[in-house]
């Protein structure tokens, strides 16, 4: 009888061991099938997320394409807008004339830099000028350049005090550099 209880007791031991084994590996298997499900969620998160860009640039780029006649017929309305070459200089003097004297200032030396721009059939022209005046007369001239039919990029303003030999104070003296466009001679 002491034989059967050892006995039994060595069986209900490796039963035991048996069971804790079983045990322990369905919980090793638990762990990893949990962390590849959450890892699997996150690479579902991801792709998700990039699939999402994806789309969006996708939709960019059809709205793009759609747009491009609209901006091709705008560039060419806007190239055709554009006067000339050869009435540039001379076109460019005379508004500076005409909205300095509308302005109440003086224009005082004008240069201009032709630069052309071939693949685009335009001619750049970068102009300095100086203008002396007031304030409100120089404010008055930069709105009208704003204002011209003609197309005018304002790139620098420098203001310098103008004095005279005494002291007193004669206005403002404006270094201006802009540029223009005009259509290139065929």
């Amino acid at each position: 009888m002491i034989r059967d209880f050892s006995r039994r007791k060595v069986i209900l031991l490796i039963v035991l061991g048996a069971l804790l084994a079983a045990d322990s590996a369905m919980t090793i298997v638990s762990i990893q099938s949990a962390s590849s499900d959450m890892t699997s969620k996150r690479q579902h998160a991801a792709q998700a997320g990039l699939l999402r860009l994806l789309r969006a640039d996708v939709k960019r780029a059809r709205e793009i394409r759609e747009a491009i006649p609209k901006t091709k017929s705008d560039c060419e309305l806007f190239e055709n807008s554009l006067p000339p070459y050869g009435a540039g200089y001379s076109l460019i003097s005379a508004e500076f004339q005409d909205l300095g004297q509308k302005a109440g200032l003086q224009i005082g030396s004008v240069s201009f830099h032709p630069k052309d721009i071939a693949a685009h059939g335009i001619t750049e022209i970068s102009v300095d000028a100086t203008i002396n005046g007031d304030y409100k007369s120089v404010v008055r001239f930069v709105n009208g350049l704003q204002h011209s039919k003609n197309h005018y990029v304002v790139d620098d303003l420098t203001l310098a005090n103008d004095r005279n030999g005494s002291g007193a104070q004669l206005g403002v003296r404006v270094n201006l550099h802009l540029r223009s466009y005009f259509r290139a001679v065929a």
